[in-house]
């Protein structure tokens, strides 16, 4: 197993910083993915950008003269969570629907929607969820410790993680019941099948390990002991293998026998922590004195 160049793209402008959102893959379309602008890019010049996944190319952009955090997409439309602005935009061709400011909670790393008016909004370390009325431009706090995921049950209800727990929240309601006590984690993912899956450090090694609910309501989890000093992860969409990400280096790791497989470390770029693409185990990374993009591949 090795991996394989695929393309570099010198981009217009850097597209990472503090706050700025990875390489977004589209649900609706597995040729093109997002980039946003970030530091030292002039703020009249940045832009949320469309790139196609086959080349690098840039497809479209928009521009939004502050950098994207975060996004949430629709089959018609996204939303560019930026750092004190919401662009709701169109998918195909980021053209602008409509300009929020008033009333826009600032600073949000994590969205979800409830597939009508309400945005569902929160900074990692913030405080607070917020609930964003598309109709009224105001927002409905409701106090929560800190963030690492938002996911959608159903139109109503709301699946939230936070550093040690698995909690609900009810919008009608605008109540938060905890459904289960975690381990301290750092990362959250709630795949297809349903699982909900966790990067915790284990107390006796400092390492992190791997925990997975069998559903985003809890149970009983599974813990695996990963022994490398991972920050992120990405996992497959069969759900057989996990590839760990840290500054530089990735690790990819077979759940079944329990084992790391393949171990890589990239000279002079970094690895985007959410720039993995698992439809087709694509790697992004980034050489930030190039403004230089390179997408990989693994080879079996």
């Amino acid at each position: 197993m090795e991996l394989r160049k695929r393309w570099s793209a010198r981009m217009k402008n850097n597209i990472s910083g503090g706050g700025v959102m990875a390489p977004v893959a589209d649900p609706f379309d597995p040729t093109v993915f997002y980039v946003s602008d970030g530091w030292g890019s002039l703020y009249a010049s940045m832009r949320l950008r469309k790139l196609s996944a086959e080349t690098g190319e840039e497809l479209v952009s928009v521009l939004t003269r502050d950098s994207t955090r975060c996004v949430h997409i629709e089959e018609d439309r996204m939303f560019a969570v930026l750092n004190k602005r919401l662009l709701e935009l169109n998918r195909n061709d980021l053209r602008v629907r409509r300009a929020y400011k008033k009333g826009v909670p600032q600073y949000m790393d994590y969205v979800s929607f409830n597939g009508a008016d309400k945005l569902l909004l929160m900074n990692w370390n913030g405080g607070f969820l917020n609930v964003f009325d598309l109709n009224t431009e105001k927002t409905r706090k409701k106090k929560v410790d800190t963030c690492c995921g938002i996911w959608k049950e159903d139109e109503n209800f709301f699946f939230v993680l936070n550093r040690d727990a698995i909690l609900r929240y009810d919008l009608a309601g605008n109540a938060l019941k905890k459904l289960a006590d975690t381990p301290p984690c750092a990362k959250g993912r709630l795949s297809q099948s349903g699982r909900l899956y966790l990067l915790c450090k284990d107390p006796e090694s400092a390492l992190p390990k791997l925990v997975i609910y069998p559903s985003a309501a809890g149970g009983t989890p599974r813990e695996l002991i990963l022994g490398e000093p991972a920050q992120d992860f990405v996992l497959s969409q069969d759900e057989t293998r996990l590839f760990l990400i840290r500054d530089n280096a990735i690790w990819l790791y077979s759940i079944p026998e329990e084992k790391m497989i393949f171990h890589h470390e990239f000279e002079g770029e970094f690895v985007f922590e959410d720039g993995i693409q698992v439809l087709h185990e694509t790697i992004f990374t980034y050489r930030w004195s190039e403004k230089e993009l390179t997408c990989w591949e693994m080879v079996r």
